[in-house]
């Protein structure tokens, strides 16, 4: 991984920000901005009292809330994983039992 940073403009809410990353995650950052900037959007759409602070932290409390929930399904995708290696490794043993009655 490169140590060099390199400065990426990203835009919220109508403000420039100058974000410092390694060249292959300019991709990533611009896209964080971009929902970051929907999601706050949405948000002083719907509160048009809400001051840019408050709806930065609004959304990123929406935002942690929607990885607390990816992360608790990813460990249900972990469990359907180990599952399946199970059955795949019951299988592999139920066929070399047959492949040994067929010798």
């Amino acid at each position: 991984m490169s140590s060099d940073k390199k400065g990426v403009k990203v835009s919220i809410m109508q403000r420039e920000f100058t974000i410092a990353c390694d060249e292959e995650e300019t991709q990533g950052v611009i896209e964080a901005a971009s929902y970051l900037d929907k999601q706050m959007r949405l948000i002083a759409n719907n509160n048009q009292a809400l001051g840019a602070d408050r709806c930065a932290i609004m959304a990123a409390l929406n935002i942690s809330h929607e990885l607390l929930e990816a992360r608790k399904n990813m460990g249900d995708d972990d469990q359907v994983s180990e599952r399946l290696e199970k059955l795949h490794a019951e299988i592999d043993s139920a066929m070399d039992s047959i492949r040994q009655v067929a010798l």
